[in-house]
């Protein structure tokens, strides 16, 4: 079966400085990941290089068995759906209006959008719970409702691939376990592949089954999230020294003596 995402050899650097290092993984269709690591270890930078969103990498991209470099910003949309990390309208728009924005690129550029198309930006608020804000201004939503009208957004550009940079940020933990109960929802009921950027390692070993630790652009670790969390690994991606220790919850404790 052709790899939905495939990556070989691939590296990666901002001038001289080199952020990736021959990261090679392949991502079947379905798949649920989590991309963990400390800050400044290349999660972001790797999002951003398998969705089109950077280029200039030695190695090699492949989406649904077809290089990259040979897709159209176009058909790279139709494949892959974007969560950022930060984002900041620069106009205001409604709930409604926003999630809306994800079916541009299936739409001619004078095209309005059809009954099917209003019909998917519904069906993406009800997934999200966004329903009753559907009226309301974006600058008039909590934290939480405003990630998850991105999400949405995401989830009504209709495609198999869905990467997320930190989706967590910010957010009490009320609305992280929110948006994960939606993220796993899709993965399980739709087969979206997944790819989820996050520092919150507890809540990758509870939801995500798959992981790839990076430490200053290298592959640490790539496999089965919750067999990560039987080797010391994790302490050597997130820098963590003793007298930390981390249970196979991926909760981080402190041990002080007495």
């Amino acid at each position: 079966m052709t790899p939905i995402i495939e990556v070989s050899h691939l590296s990666f650097a901002y001038d001289q400085l080199k952020v990736l290092k021959n990261l090679n993984f392949k991502l079947q269709q379905g798949t649920y990941c989590a991309l963990i690591g400390a800050n400044g270890s290349g999660k972001t930078t790797l999002g951003k290089l398998i969705s089109g969103l950077l280029n200039g990498f030695q190695g090699e991209i492949k989406l649904n068995g077809k290089n990259i470099n040979d897709l159209s910003q176009l058909e790279i949309a139709k494949l892959i759906a974007v969560v950022p990390q930060r984002q900041d309208l620069m106009f205001d728009f409604t709930v409604y209006e926003t999630v809306m924005m994800g079916r541009n690129p299936h739409l001619g550029r004078w095209e309005s959008p059809s009954k099917n198309d209003h019909q998917i930006v519904l069906e993406a608020l009800h997934k999200t719970n966004l329903i009753e804000c559907k009226d309301r201004f974006t600058h008039q939503l909590s934290g939480g409702e405003f990630q998850r009208t991105l999400i949405a957004r995401a989830i009504a550009q209709k495609t198999p691939i869905l990467i997320l940079d930190e989706p967590l940020s910010n957010l009490d933990i009320s609305h992280k376990f929110e948006i994960m109960e939606i993220l796993r929802e899709l993965n399980e009921q739709q087969q979206i592949t997944i790819i989820l950027i996050l520092h919150e390692f507890a809540f990758a070993v509870q939801y995500v089954p798959l992981s790839l630790l990076l430490q200053s652009g290298e592959e640490l670790y790539y496999g089965e999230t919750k067999q990560l969390f039987s080797t010391p690994l994790v302490k050597n991606g997130f820098n963590l020294k003793d007298p930390f220790t981390i249970d196979h919850n991926g909760n981080s404790y402190k041990i002080r003596n007495i």
